[in-house]
C-alpha cells in the first residue's frame, strides 16, 4: 500500500503521521503545494524533519516559484508540475491523505 500526503498549508509537522504509517507497514511520501512547500524551505524550523522521515517529498514546482524559494529547498526535493502532479494523485498512490 502507498499513501501520498497532501500538504496545502503551512504545517508545522507531519512527522507523527508520515512515522505512523510507516509503522504500519504503508510507503509514505509527501506532496508540498500551496502554502505547504514552506516546510521544504531551509528557512523552515521544520524542514528538517521531511529528510529524516526516508519519504519521497514532492514539492509544485510553480508554487515554489511564485514564493520565491526554489534556491532554499532542502535535501532531495523534487519539483513537479501540474502533470505530474496529477499522476502522482490519480496513478501512483493507493490513498491520497490531504492536510
Amino acid at each position: 500500500m502507498k499513501y501520498l500526503i497532501w500538504l496545502s498549508n503551512e504545517c508545522t509537522s507531519v512527522r507523527e503521521v508520515v512515522i505512523a504509517l510507516k509503522d504500519q507497514g504503508i510507503d509514505t511520501d509527501l506532496l508540498l503545494v500551496q502554502d505547504g512547500v514552506y516546510l521544504a524551505d531551509k528557512g523552515c524550523p521544520h524542514s528538517a524533519e521531511i529528510e529524516d522521515l526516508n519519504a519521497k517529498v514532492y514539492a509544485s514546482r510553480h508554487h515554489v516559484e511564485e514564493r520565491g524559494i526554489g534556491a532554499r529547498l532542502v535535501g532531495d526535493v523534487h519539483q513537479v508540475d501540474y502533470p505530474e502532479i496529477i499522476d502522482l494523485l490519480m496513478e501512483r498512490y493507493d490513498k491520497v491523505i490531504s492536510f
